[in-house]
């Protein structure tokens, strides 16, 4: 009896050590979050410090408050770099980045995941392969094969490229949740007569919505932030990208105009913000869908 007292009394001794250490580790872990996100999201809380500025209240103190917001720093920003064209050109090459990635992706993770044979094995891996394929490494060998065809300075040599390397990605997250789909679909589906493509449109792509929901919303994203592809493959002014005319602004109006450069840059983001803020439910459900990939 004394020794079942003497370790009730130990482990109620115990218990509150571990609770302390999970606490302690707890607060370690929220600090380090804290962190992170501070340094993810101080380039979008930065251009706030400066955009209602003038440039002499900028000059004498950049990281004071402004004493009033001045909203014309937004209207000038739009009219000295057209940032409006921008827009424009901008939305071109984002529905071009999303109409050939999503369609491609999706019905090549439905013959990866619903016949598979060695041959699309080899084929699966060899896809697989140019997702670790970086873009900087084939810049020159694109730029040269864009000149033979033609596309350089055009809008589809931009949205191409940038398509071709989220197709990989994307192949392999519609493959990843097509296999956790019973084949029982497929196969009643070819029984009542329907083909390869009935069944893909009318039974399979429909049950895919969050992984397609995810798909879209990302790759218009990545082709809304995309500056190093649009840099390399756009010549003429009229067609630049709204990263490439902000990147721009200071080099052809200096430093003087800061404020209005920190202007353009919260105009260029708002977009992805908004659309983010309008969607993150599906981005959330679909980072999970993106990190359970299946063999």
């Amino acid at each position: 009896m004394r020794r079942k007292k003497v370790s009730q009394y130990t482990e109620e001794f115990e218990a509150p050590k571990s609770q302390r250490r999970l606490s302690v580790s707890s607060v370690l872990v929220h600090i380090a979050l804290i962190l992170l996100a501070l340094i993810v999201i101080s380039p979008l809380i930065i251009p706030f410090f400066f955009t209602f500025k003038t440039p002499l209240e900028f000059a004498y103190n950049p990281w004071g408050l402004p004493e009033k917001l001045r909203w014309s720093n937004f209207e000038q920003a739009w009219k000295m770099v057209r940032i409006g064209e921008g827009l424009r050109n901008s939305l071109q090459v984002c529905i071009g980045a999303v109409l050939f990635t999503v369609p491609p992706a999706a019905m090549a993770g439905y013959i990866f995941a619903f016949y598979r044979s060695r041959v699309t094995n080899v084929l699966f891996y060899v896809v697989m392969a140019g997702f670790f394929v970086p873009v900087h490494m084939v810049l020159i060998p694109l730029y040269q094969f864009s000149t033979k065809i033609g596309i350089t300075n055009t809008f589809p040599g931009v949205f191409l490229p940038i398509a071709a390397f989220g197709i990989p990605f994307w192949t392999i997250i519609y493959r990843s949740f097509y296999s956790g789909l019973p084949k029982d679909m497929v196969e009643a589906g070819r029984i009542d007569g329907a083909g390869h493509f009935t069944v893909f449109m009318r039974i399979i792509f429909p049950m895919a919505k969050p992984a397609t929901v995810l798909a879209v919303l990302l790759s218009f994203m990545g082709g809304w932030s995309d500056f190093i592809i649009g840099l390399i493959m756009l010549s003429s002014q009229s067609k630049f990208t709204m990263q490439l005319r902000i990147s721009q602004f200071i080099g052809n109006l200096g430093a003087n105009y800061f404020p209005q450069y920190a202007a353009g840059v919260i105009i260029s983001s708002l977009p992805t913000i908004i659309l983010y803020l309008i969607f993150h439910k599906y981005i959330i459900q679909g980072t999970t869908l993106a990190g359970a990939i299946k063999g």
